[in-house]
């Protein structure tokens, strides 16, 4: 039985939808920015003649496409599926957005394009195991942690780390995989106060889990809310410190169970600053490279984040101990991400990548981990301690934590503002060939 025109245009709207709603989802799911979802969404449903209106929400999206005349339309809504950070889908979906609206390529082919995408191997666990087990032992080593400290933070890392990709596998509930993972860690990084007194201990505790820290979360809850997706913003922001939360949780059961209270932390001081700049630096680069590959971004973006967290974290260094016009660590930390951002977007319309796959993970080593540690330390000893004693760590608390904040938030604003200021090259680098 042929179908009416009302009936034909109707069953292309649905199967349209049903295929942007998927789309936008993944994005959403591989942890794209929000802009960066409707503006993918918007052009790929202008490819197929379509206009389409597009809510998106924490776990679900409402999508509601348009024909031409507004005469007919077709609404869906869409869970958002559980799919790890992934980079490299991110990149490459974006590209699916442009070569859809240049060659206006079917429906059958680009539901083709997207399931070859999303089900692309990812980098092999073992090698991202490894390599955020480097990563997170040089981010021991950016907090002045030594070679001890270094070697311990190592263990805790690759034991930790382990644990989490079995768990994950297992389909256990995140917030526990959380907990779990922080306490093995940190049981591993107390081995410092008890048995080896290496000089650093503190070091070897408070970096021991900073891998677990849901950087790119934080980031991108930041930037969204900055992007005025606030809804967004909040909720990634909420979910991140709901896994902050476990961590530390983890680690109080740790500080508890020894009755550790490391309340002096490391600060070494160094007398050439440029060369320790350099070195500060050096040592992002590799921490960056780990940690980066934990979202799998495209190859070639590694390398572009290790430059840039080198050369991000050395301004940041430098620009903190210089004995002419020392900064405090917010402005630093904010002239950093500036530097970062600023880099970032030739970089990505020289590789047809989002500077997002390189820019986010080259601020993770600036990260605010210690600040954030002290303030679970701080918090652990109000309820521990006499009441003589509460005071003094409310006002720590309090210091910390928005040190956290502040120094998070200064160095995501900065490095967002270029990719604003630019907004068509940084929403268009994907489009190869024009």
């Amino acid at each position: 039985m042929q179908q009416t025109p009302e009936q034909d245009i109707h069953q292309r709207l649905k199967e349209a939808t049903l295929f942007l709603a998927e789309y936008a989802a993944t994005l959403m799911a591989v942890g794209a920015q929000t802009s960066r979802i409707q503006l993918n969404t918007v052009r790929m449903a202008r490819s197929m003649g379509f206009h389409v209106n597009l809510l998106i929400f924490p776990k679900t999206l409402s999508i509601t496409l348009h024909d031409n005349g507004r005469n007919h339309s077709y609404t869906y809504i869409k869970k958002t599926p559980h799919i790890p950070l992934n980079f490299n889908v991110n990149m490459k979906l974006s590209q699916l957005s442009w070569n859809a609206f240049d060659d206006r390529l079917s429906l059958r082919e680009l539901w083709a394009r997207l399931k070859e995408i999303v089900t692309e191997r990812r980098e092999s666990p073992w090698l991202v195991l490894l390599l955020a087990s480097v990563a997170n032992a040089c981010f021991c080593r950016l907090f002045d942690g030594n070679a001890t400290s270094m070697a311990i933070v190592f263990v805790a890392t690759l034991v930790g780390f382990m644990l989490r990709q079995q768990l994950t596998r297992r389909g256990v509930n995140q917030l526990a995989v959380f907990v779990l993972c922080a306490f093995v860690s940190t049981m591993i990084g107390v081995t410092d106060f008890l048995f080896f007194h290496g000089g650093t201990e503190d070091m070897s505790l408070g970096t021991s889990m900073l891998y677990l820290v849901p950087g790119v979360p934080l980031i991108n809850g930041v930037m969204d809310i900055v992007d005025h997706h606030v809804l967004n913003g909040i909720a990634r922001l909420a979910n991140a410190m709901l896994l902050i939360i476990c961590i530390a949780l983890g680690l109080s059961a740790t500080v508890i169970t020894f009755g550790i209270d490391p309340t002096t932390f490391t600060s070494v001081t160094r007398s050439d600053i440029l060369a320790a700049s350099v070195a500060d630096g050096l040592f992002a680069a590799v921490a960056a490279i780990g940690f980066a590959i934990i979202s799998n971004p495209p190859r070639r973006a590694l390398l572009i984040c290790a430059l840039l967290a080198c050369v991000g974290h050395g301004v940041r260094y430098f620009l903190m101990h210089n004995a002419a016009m020392p900064f405090d660590q917010v402005t630093a930390s904010t002239i950093a991400g500036l530097v970062i951002g600023l880099l970032s977007v030739p970089f990505a319309m020289r590789i047809h990548c989002p500077a997002e796959c390189f820019a986010f993970p080259s601020l993770l080593p600036m990260v605010p981990g210690m600040f954030a540690y002290k303030a679970v330390r701080d918090l652990i000893n109000i309820v521990r301690l006499p009441e003589d004693y509460t005071m003094e760590y409310v006002t720590r608390f309090f210091h910390n934590g928005s040190l956290t904040l502040l120094v998070m938030f200064g160095m995501v604003v900065g490095c967002i503002i270029p990719i604003f200021v630019f907004h068509r090259q940084s929403f268009s680098v994907t489009r190869k060939g024009r």
